[in-house]
C-alpha cells in the first residue's frame, strides 16, 4: 500500500465525511504479504505503463504544431500556414501530409490549389470540400481560437457533438468534458491549469483525470475494498461520476468494464476521414448562425520596439481603414464611441502559450483618417509563435479573425511612435516599466499574487549582481525589516484595512551605499480618474503651515505621474508617488485661500479638486458633499412599492431632521455590481448552477452603461475580473472556477469592497456562500466595520446554511442590514434564479434620497442614518450609518 499523503490533509470540504475517518480502521489493520507482493508488482507494472504511455500518446497526438512539422510551418505565408495548421490538415493522412511538407514555397501553393479544386462531388454546382472547410472553421473559431486543443480539432472533423456535458467536480476531477457522437462518447480533460484540453486514450489509465487527492483515496479504497464496505468517495463527491465511467469503460482506477474504448477507437476521433467526399457532405451541411458582416482591418503588422531584459516587447498593430463604418454606441449623456473587444491567443509550436482578452473604447477618427489599434505583449527572442485574434464592433456586430506567424529577434528594431490619431491599449505597461532598471547589479520587488494586500504581506526582492549585501525594506518610508542574507525576503505588516502604501526595497553594498531600489503601490484605488481632497477639513479656520493629504482614483493600466498642490494657483509641491501629502502655507489673519490638488496621469491626463480654506458660510455651502442613501421600500407582504412622492419620506442623521435635497427613482442610473462566489469544497455540487445563475443575472441586469466584476474565494479571495461591462469577459472568468479548499469569507467581504473604491452611484455586492468562515485573516468585527465604510449594499445568499448554523446567519444578517441589503436563505442552488431575480427587480426598484448634512464638518464618527415612510404599513431599507 502507498504510503503518500493526500496533498493536503483535510476533511473539512468532504460534504459526506472525510475518507480518512471512514477507512482508518481498516488501514491500521495489517494486510497479507501475499497480497501486498501482488500489489507492489503490479504497481510496478503500472508505473512502467504509465511512464511510457503519455509520452507514446504525445507522440501519435501531440498539438497541432508539432504535427504538422514543427515551428517553421508558423513561418509559411499566411494561407499555407491556416492550411495545414488550422483545420484542412487535419483531412490529410500521414503520406499526404509528409508530401506536402516536403516541397518549396511555389510547390506547396500548386499543392494546395489543387487539393481544394478537387471538388469530391462534381456532381453538384458548389465545391463541398472548399464550403465544408469553411463551415467547420467558423464553427470551430466560434468557441476557441487554437487548433492546439483537441476540441477545436474534434468540432473541425466531426462537428458539434449530440451530447456535451462539461464535469464540474474540483474536489474529484480535473476540467472535463464528456462529448457523445451517437452511441460513443469520448473523454477530453485538462491536464494542468490553462493548459489546452486534451482527448483521453486509455493507455493514460483512467487516474490523469482525478486530482491527486481523489487519485489517492481512490487507491486506499481499491486496496481495502474486500476489507471494508465504504461507497467509492467519487462515486459520494460528484454526482457525474457514472458519465465518466461509462465514457472510459472504467469503474474507479482499474475496475476494467467489459467492451471498453481501446485507444484506437478513441484515436479514430481524430483520424483523417476515409471518406473525403462523406466529409465534405455532412460538413458542409453543419447549422451555423447567420455570418456577422466583415469588421475592415488590416492584416497583423508585427513591431518590436525595445527589448526589457530577457523579453522582448512584441507589438502587433492592426489598422481601420479611413472610412471604416462602425455602429457607435449612444448612451444618453455620453460621447459616442466604437467599442471593440479584441480575444487574443499567443501559441509556440501549435499550444496555447498566452491568452489575453481586452477592449477598445475609441473616438471614431474623422472621415479621411485611419485609425490603429496596439497591442504589446512580453515574448522570449529568437522563439517562433503565431498570433491569433478575434475583433469584433461589440454595437454593430461586425467581426474578422486574424492570425500570423513570426519570429521574435534577437535585437529590437526602430519603431516610430504612434500617430496622435492611434489608441494603444498596452498589456504589461507598468511590469514592463518596472523591469528597466539599469546596470548588472539590480533589485526587483516581485508584485504580490492579488492586487489588494492586508495584515501581514511577505515581500520577496530578486537581486542580481554581487554588489548587493543589504536590503532594507520599507513601508510608507519607514523601515520595518533589514535582510543582510539571501533570499531577501521580508514578512511586512500592513494597514488592517485597504489603504494606499507603498513598499520600498533598497539595496545597499558593503560600504552602506545604495545600490539599487524599487517600490510597489499596494492596494491603489482603481476606477474613474477622480481626486479627492481629505485634509484639511472643510469649514477648518487655519493659518500658517498645515498638511494637506488627497486621495487619487486612478483607472486601470494608468498610472500617476505627478500630483501638484497649489495655493491660490502657486504650486507648493509636487509628488510623484504617495502618500500623496505635503505641507502648505495658508495666509495669516483668516485670509480667504483655496488648495487645489491636481493629479496628471502617464498619459497626460489630468483631474483636479479644489478646497476653499478660512471659507465664509455661504461660501462653504458649495462645496458641501451630497449624503446619498439608495433607499428599497416594500409592504407588510415584502412587495416592492414604487410611485412614492419626496414629501412621503423622513430622514434622520443621528435623530437630527434633514431635509432632502434630491429625490428620484433609480432604475436607470449606472450600476456597479461585484458578484462574489464562495468555491470551497463544500460548493462541490452547487457550483456548476451558481455560476451559470450568476451570469443569466448579469446579462440581465448589466447594460452597456453599468459595470460589474466577480470574485471568488475558497482559500483567499480571488479577483477574476475588474468592473468591466462586458458581460462575456465575466462569463469567461467564471468557467474556469473549481471548489476545493477552506472558507476565507471575512476576507473575501473586504477584497470584493475594495474593488468598489473611486466608484460612485448605485453599488451592490452579491456575495454567495454555503458555510462559515474557516481561514480568513481579517476578523469579523473588522469585515462588518469596512462594510459600513464603503457604503456598499450587500445582498447575501445563504445555500444550504440550516437553521442550526447560528453563527453564519448571523454574520450574513448582519451584513446585509448594516449595508442596506437584504439576506436570503436557500436550501438548493436550483432556487438561485428566484433569488436573484429578486434582487434584480430591487436594484430597479430604488429611490435616490440626497441631502446635505446640518453638520457638514467631519467629526471621524459613525452617523447613524433612519429613513421613515409616512404611509403606513410600509418599511424603507437603507444603509445604517456612514463616515462623513
Amino acid at each position: 500500500m502507498r504510503s503518500r499523503q493526500p496533498q493536503s490533509g483535510r476533511c473539512a470540504p468532504w460534504p459526506a465525511g472525510c475518507p480518512a475517518a471512514r477507512a482508518r480502521a481498516a488501514l491500521s489493520s495489517p494486510i497479507p504479504a501475499a497480497r501486498l507482493r501482488v500489489l507492489i508488482g503490479l504497481g510496478l507494472l503500472l508505473a512502467t505503463l504509465l511512464a511510457a504511455g503519455p509520452a507514446r500518446a504525445q507522440q501519435v497526438d501531440g498539438p497541432a504544431g508539432a504535427a504538422t512539422g514543427g515551428p517553421d510551418t508558423a513561418l509559411w505565408p499566411e494561407r499555407q500556414r491556416a492550411f495545414i495548421e488550422d483545420g484542412p490538415g487535419l483531412l490529410l493522412g500521414e503520406a499526404r501530409r509528409a508530401e506536402l511538407l516536403a516541397l518549396d514555397l511555389a510547390g506547396r501553393k500548386a499543392w494546395i490549389d489543387a487539393f481544394l479544386a478537387a471538388d469530391p462531388l462534381p456532381e453538384s454546382p458548389e465545391n463541398e470540400l472548399v464550403a465544408g472547410i469553411d463551415r467547420r472553421r467558423r464553427l470551430a473559431f466560434s468557441e476557441l481560437l487554437s487548433f492546439g486543443d483537441d476540441r477545436t480539432r474534434l468540432l473541425f472533423l466531426r462537428g458539434a457533438p449530440d451530447d456535451r456535458l462539461a464535469i464540474d467536480c474540483g474536489q474529484t476531477f480535473k476540467p472535463l468534458e464528456v462529448w457523445t457522437y451517437g452511441l460513443r462518447s469520448v473523454v477530453l480533460y485538462e491536464p494542468a491549469p490553462g493548459q489546452p484540453f486534451r482527448l483521453w486514450l486509455p493507455l493514460e489509465s483512467k487516474r490523469v483525470l482525478y486530482n491527486r487527492e481523489m487519485e489517492y483515496w481512490l487507491e486506499q479504497w481499491e486496496e481495502l475494498r474486500g476489507l471494508i464496505r465504504v461507497r467509492r468517495f467519487d462515486l459520494q463527491i460528484c454526482p457525474e461520476t457514472p458519465r465518466v465511467d461509462d465514457a472510459t469503460g472504467v469503474e474507479a482506477l482499474r475496475g476494467f468494464r467489459p467492451g471498453r474504448p481501446t485507444n484506437e477507437s478513441v484515436k479514430a476521433f481524430l483520424a483523417p476521414p476515409e471518406d473525403l467526399a462523406a466529409w465534405a457532405r455532412q460538413a458542409v451541411a453543419t447549422p451555423l448562425p447567420a455570418r456577422p458582416a466583415e469588421l475592415p482591418v488590416s492584416g497583423i503588422e508585427v513591431l518590436f520596439p525595445e527589448l526589457v531584459r530577457q523579453r522582448m516587447v512584441a507589438r502587433f498593430q492592426l489598422t481601420l481603414p479611413a472610412g471604416a463604418s462602425l455602429v457607435p454606441s449612444s448612451e444618453e449623456g455620453e460621447e459616442p464611441r466604437w467599442v471593440i473587444g479584441v480575444d487574443g491567443v499567443i501559441e509556440q509550436q501549435g499550444a496555447p502559450f498566452d491568452q489575453f482578452r481586452m477592449r477598445f473604447r475609441l473616438e471614431p477618427p474623422a472621415a479621411e483618417q485611419p485609425l490603429a489599434l496596439v497591442l504589446e505583449r512580453p515574448l522570449r527572442p529568437e522563439r517562433t509563435f503565431v498570433v491569433r485574434l478575434r475583433l469584433r464592433d461589440e454595437v454593430g456586430g461586425a467581426e474578422t479573425y486574424l492570425a500570423r506567424g513570426f519570429t521574435v529577434p534577437r535585437e529590437p528594431t526602430p519603431v516610430a511612435e504612434p500617430l496622435p490619431s492611434e489608441q494603444m491599449a498596452v498589456a504589461f505597461a507598468e511590469q514592463m516599466r518596472r523591469l528597466k532598471i539599469a546596470g548588472r547589479d539590480s533589485l526587483l520587488l516581485v508584485p504580490p499574487e492579488s492586487e489588494l494586500v492586508l495584515g501581514l504581506w511577505r515581500a520577496e526582492a530578486l537581486v542580481t549582481g554581487d554588489a548587493i549585501e543589504k536590503v532594507v525594506f520599507k513601508v510608507d518610508e519607514r523601515e520595518q525589516m533589514t535582510r543582510t542574507r539571501r533570499p531577501f525576503t521580508a514578512e511586512l505588516r500592513l494597514a488592517k484595512f485597504p489603504t494606499e502604501q507603498v513598499v520600498r526595497a533598497e539595496g545597499y553594498d558593503a560600504a552602506g551605499k545604495l545600490v539599487a531600489a524599487d517600490e510597489i503601490v499596494l492596494n491603489q484605488p482603481r476606477g474613474a480618474l477622480r481626486v479627492r481632497i481629505l485634509e484639511p477639513e472643510r469649514g477648518a479656520s487655519l493659518s500658517g503651515s498645515v498638511t494637506a493629504r488627497a486621495e487619487m482614483v486612478v483607472p486601470e493600466e494608468r498610472r500617476v505621474a505627478r500630483v501638484e498642490f497649489q495655493v491660490n494657483d502657486d504650486t507648493v509641491a509636487t509628488l510623484e508617488r504617495p502618500p500623496w501629502e505635503a505641507p502648505v502655507e495658508v495666509p495669516p489673519g483668516g485670509e480667504v485661500a483655496y488648495l487645489t490638488v491636481v493629479a496628471v496621469l502617464d498619459d497626460g491626463s489630468r483631474a483636479e479638486e479644489v478646497r476653499f480654506l478660512n471659507a465664509p458660510q455661504y461660501l462653504e455651502q458649495v462645496d458641501v458633499k451630497l449624503v446619498e442613501l439608495y433607499t428599497t421600500v416594500t409592504d407588510r407582504s415584502g412587495r416592492l412599492v414604487r410611485g412614492l412622492s419626496r414629501d412621503e419620506f423622513e430622514v434622520r442623521e443621528d435623530g437630527r431632521p434633514q431635509e432632502l435635497t434630491k429625490f428620484e427613482l433609480v432604475d436607470d442610473l449606472p450600476l456597479t455590481v461585484g458578484i462574489t462566489i464562495d468555491t470551497s469544497g463544500s460548493m462541490v455540487e452547487s457550483l456548476p448552477e451558481a455560476k451559470a445563475v450568476a451570469l443569466g443575472f448579469l446579462e440581465n441586469v448589466i447594460t452597456s452603461r453599468d459595470r460589474a466584476f466577480a470574485v471568488s474565494f475558497a482559500d483567499r479571495p480571488v479577483l477574476l475580473i475588474p468592473p468591466t461591462d462586458d458581460v462575456g469577459a465575466v462569463a469567461a472568468s467564471l468557467e474556469g472556477l473549481r471548489s476545493i479548499g477552506w472558507t476565507t469569507l471575512h476576507d473575501a467581504v473586504v477584497t470584493s469592497l475594495y474593488y468598489f473604491r473611486g466608484i460612485r452611484g448605485r453599488r451592490a455586492l452579491v456575495l454567495l456562500s454555503d458555510g462559515d468562515d474557516t481561514a480568513s485573516a481579517t476578523p469579523f468585527e473588522d469585515a462588518v466595520e469596512y462594510a459600513r465604510r464603503s457604503g456598499v449594499a450587500i445582498f447575501c445568499v445563504g445555500l444550504d446554511v440550516g437553521a442550526l448554523k447560528v453563527g453564519v446567519r448571523r454574520k450574513l444578517t448582519q451584513l446585509a442590514e448594516e449595508t442596506g441589503g437584504r439576506v436570503f436563505f436557500i436550501s438548493k442552488a436550483s432556487e438561485l434564479a428566484a433569488v436573484y431575480a429578486e434582487i434584480e427587480e430591487e436594484l430597479r426598484s430604488q429611490y435616490l434620497l440626497a441631502y446635505s448634512s446640518d453638520r457638514p464638518t467631519p467629526d471621524g464618527n459613525f452617523r447613524v442614518v433612519e429613513v421613515d415612510v409616512a404611509r403606513r404599513g410600509l418599511e424603507a431599507r437603507t444603509i445604517r450609518g456612514y463616515y462623513p
